[in-house]
C-alpha cells in the first residue's frame, strides 16, 4: 500500500511537471548612431496564467558621463525610468575602455508580477532608448571595435524569462495520470484473485 502511494505521488508530480516549463528569449542590437532607440519585440506565445516573468537588460557603450549618458527603459509600455552605470539597480559594472574611449558595461534586472506579466503578453515590447549623449563610438579611429558580436561594440541586450505552457496540454497529463491509476487498479485486482 505504501509503495503504491509513493508511486502515485511520483506520477502525479511528474504529470504536473510535464505541463510547465521556463522559457528564456534573448535579443540584441548593436548601437550604430548616437542616442539610438532600440525596440525589442517578443512573441512569447502561450504562458501559464498567474506566472511571473523577469528581464535582464545588458548595456554597453559610452556611459562615462552619468548625467548625460544613460538609458531610458520601458517594458510593455510601462516606463521603468532612466538608468546609468551608477544607478542602484546597476550591477556587473565594468570599464571596457577600448581605443581611448570611456566605454562601460552594466546589467539591470526587472521582475514582473502575475498582473504585469499578463499585461506584457498583450504588449510584448521592450524599449531601450540611449540618451543623446551616448555616442555610437564607431568612427574611423575605432571602426574595428564596432563590428557586431565581437564583445566590444556598443549594444543593448534583453533576456526575457517566463513560465511557458508545454506542448502537452493539461488534458493529456490527466489522461496519462488516469491510465496509470487504471493500470494499478487492474494489477491490484489480479493479485487478489
Amino acid at each position: 500500500m505504501i509503495n503504491r502511494m509513493i508511486f502515485l505521488s511520483i506520477l502525479f508530480f511528474t504529470a504536473g511537471a510535464v505541463n510547465a516549463a521556463t522559457t528564456t528569449l534573448s535579443q540584441s542590437f548593436n548601437q550604430t548612431v548616437d542616442g539610438e532607440n532600440f525596440t525589442f519585440s517578443f512573441a512569447p506565445g502561450a504562458y501559464q496564467s498567474g506566472s511571473l516573468s523577469s528581464f535582464t537588460i545588458s548595456l554597453q557603450g559610452d556611459f562615462e558621463n552619468t548625467p548625460t549618458e544613460f538609458a531610458s527603459i520601458a517594458i510593455g509600455g510601462d516606463d521603468k525610468g532612466d538608468f546609468n552605470r551608477l544607478s542602484t539597480e546597476a550591477y556587473n559594472v565594468s570599464f571596457k575602455g577600448f581605443n581611448n574611449t570611456n566605454a562601460y558595461r552594466y546589467d539591470l534586472d526587472f521582475s514582473l508580477d502575475a498582473t504585469q506579466t499578463a499585461a506584457f503578453m498583450n504588449n510584448s515590447n521592450v524599449v531601450v532608448d540611449f540618451a543623446d549623449g551616448v555616442l555610437a563610438l564607431c568612427g574611423w579611429w575605432n571602426y574595428g571595435n564596432c563590428v557586431a558580436n565581437n564583445d566590444v561594440a556598443p549594444f543593448a541586450t534583453v533576456d526575457f524569462t517566463y513560465d511557458a505552457v508545454s506542448n502537452i496540454p493539461v488534458p493529456a497529463a490527466v489522461w496519462l495520470f488516469g491510465s496509470a491509476l487504471l493500470g494499478l487498479a487492474s494489477i491490484a485486482r489480479r493479485k487478489k484473485s
